[in-house]
């Protein structure tokens, strides 16, 4: 049975520890011979890193460990490479949310202006990344996290179409859950009809194992009280979810995946975020603080017995897909994929969200067909503003970045998107490439 090599890259993030352990669980669909981390920053590699090691050697100590900070050693002889970085780290992602502030409007880290400014940092490094990993492990998969997922994966496919690349967001997979937990079942017991961008689709059908579309019933239950989960623990998500009851009570002709909350309702969402505290200092206050606690905590005891690690979507997620391209399943996923007539409608040169089967081959999108003017309106505006923000990071065109913010339906004039532009380029100096 054949073993597989697995680099992490960003694996001085937060959420390591749950790819770490989803790797190590599922084990039986994915036998693993070798789980290296990589990072740029050696600090924050070690940081999880050494946590890491200990609970390898616990749990599976016949699977080699590695960290490293090097590429060539991470990336050759890897069969898998799951790509989760961020460019400038969560203090970046502050200045992200909180410049578009200064100017009414909400930040947003992927589909706001802040999506951009991240992108803007992000395309540079991911393409790097993947022309080293054609150079050191042409046969090897990407699996990219890295938001802006969709911008991230038009660049890609732009500058290095010959990397095995496959762009994935965990929203549609963790709403999924809590859709089905609502109907009394589980992610897998229904057949979802799925489509848009990333951070901007909609459930249209959900059948049950009957063939019986429980779609419309789960939109009046929303209707009363919001998406219900067992597990909101973050106060963000409770309330993001019960914000669904708001969006089914305008449009209830599909389900929408919650960030479509900062295209429908752009002004409460900027009435209700604090300037001075954002949602990215609050991931720096308590997952990513939590986290390297608990990883520095296990250190100084040098054991993984009793840590509060736990399998989750996030981690799930990437590691079922990895598994559906090692063993050929032909499992279903909804990830991002270039459009090629799957939205009959839309430009095929798009990267789209939508249901795909995945397998040794890669993965094959299934037909949408023709979407309504509805959806269509607001996500060839968002498609567009994507493209030229790939051109703007590609071509270092300021003019292009300008057009981009200004076609971003969250930026009401482009006097505001100069503005916005103009700080974005102040405090990214040493990330953004030079804009002319």
């Amino acid at each position: 049975m054949k073993k597989y090599n697995v680099t992490i890259i960003g694996a001085g993030s937060g959420y390591t520890p749950g790819v770490v352990n989803s790797l190590l669980m599922k084990r039986d669909k994915l036998p693993l011979n070798r789980i290296t981390l990589m990072d740029n920053n050696a600090e924050r590699l070690h940081i999880i890193g050494d946590f890491m090691d200990i609970l390898v050697k616990e749990r599976a100590p016949e699977v080699e460990f590695v960290q490293t900070t090097d590429r060539k050693t991470a990336f050759e002889g890897m069969d898998f490479l799951l790509a989760q970085i961020r460019s400038g780290c969560l203090k970046m992602r502050s200045l992200d949310e909180k410049i578009p502030m200064k100017y009414g409007v909400v930040g947003q880290e992927t589909c706001g202006p802040g999506g951009f400014a991240f992108a803007m940092r992000e395309i540079p490094e991911m393409i790097s990344i993947a022309k080293d990993v054609v150079k050191y492990a042409p046969d090897a998969w990407i699996i990219n996290y890295s938001n802006p997922t969709a911008i991230v994966a038009q660049a890609i496919r732009k500058k290095v179409p010959e990397v095995k690349n496959i762009c994935i967001c965990d929203v549609p997979p963790w709403q999924q859950k809590d859709m089905a937990y609502m109907l009394g079942g589980k992610p897998d017991e229904f057949q979802y009809t799925y489509f848009g961008l990333n951070h901007l689709g909609w459930f249209t059908h959900m059948y049950d194992n009957h063939g019986n579309d429980r779609l419309p019933e789960l939109i009046n239950m929303i209707k009363e009280n919001g998406l219900k989960s067992a597990e909101y623990t973050d106060p963000y998500w409770k309330k993001t979810a019960e914000r669904l009851s708001q969006f089914v009570g305008h449009f209830d002709d599909a389900l929408p995946t919650s960030y479509l909350q900062y295209y429908y309702y752009a002004d409460e969402m900027f009435a209700e975020e604090d300037p001075n505290y954002t949602r990215a200092d609050y991931c720096i206050d308590h997952r990513e603080k939590e986290t390297f606690n608990l990883c520095r905590e296990g250190v100084k005891k040098g054991t993984a017995a009793g840590n509060n690690l736990s399998d989750t979507i996030h981690g799930d997620f990437i590691v079922d897909i990895a598994s559906a391209i090692a063993n050929n399943t032909n499992e279903k996923f909804i990830i991002n994929v270039p459009n090629h007539g799957a939205i009959s409608n839309f430009s095929n040169d798009s990267i789209i969200e939508c249901t795909a089967i995945v397998n040794a081959s890669g993965y094959e999108p299934i037909a949408v067909g023709e979407i309504p003017t509805f959806q269509k309106g607001l996500m060839e505006v968002v498609n567009a503003y994507e493209k030229l923000t790939v051109e703007a990071a590609l071509e270092g065109s300021y003019q292009k970045a300008l057009k981009a913010l200004t076609l971003n339906p969250i930026i009401p004039s482009v006097h505001v998107a100069k503005k916005i532009l103009d700080d974005y380029i102040e405090v990214n100096k040493e990330y953004f490439p030079e804009l002319r």
